[in-house]
């Protein structure tokens, strides 16, 4: 066989092999497209507190600790656009409680079916007297 003819083979078996992985990966089902994100206070020393987003599920869950015990209290809030124009999202949390290090299961959660690609902002701040403080913002994708 000649190289030209070697050549024309090879590029041959090249396409029949990427043709049906092409068709493969096309075929694929689409994924859930949220993430799963942990915003922590900004405060010095032990972090006092955190909220957590957990996206991509149906429902989304929101959840925010109080991870010290120092008298103030965490609050999260969480905001996403509505779909199709509709109404935006809200959700605040607060837990006062300080109780542990790690966040309880079911304790100070939400949840809500957020518009799959909802571009989730995420606040969590540490209040003392109503006032806010120590507060960090992120995003999320739901």
């Amino acid at each position: 066989m000649s190289s030209i003819g070697l050549i024309r083979t090879k590029r041959a078996a090249t396409t029949l092999v990427a043709v049906p992985a092409a068709l493969l990966l096309a075929s694929a089902p689409a994924q859930a497209a949220g993430e799963t994100k942990v915003v922590y206070t900004t405060d010095t020393g032990v972090v006092g507190g955190k909220a957590l987003f957990t996206g991509g599920t149906h429902p989304e869950k929101f959840q925010v600790c109080d991870v010290d015990a120092d008298g103030m209290a965490v609050r999260a809030m969480f905001w996403w656009d509505g779909e199709n124009g509709g109404p935006d999202g809200y959700i605040r949390l607060t837990d006062d409680n300080g109780a542990t290090a790690f966040c309880v299961g079911g304790e100070f959660v939400s949840t809500w079916d957020v518009h799959e690609g909802a571009h989730v902002q995420i606040t969590v701040c540490r209040v003392s007297g109503g006032r806010e403080q120590d507060c960090r913002e992120d995003w999320a994708w739901a």
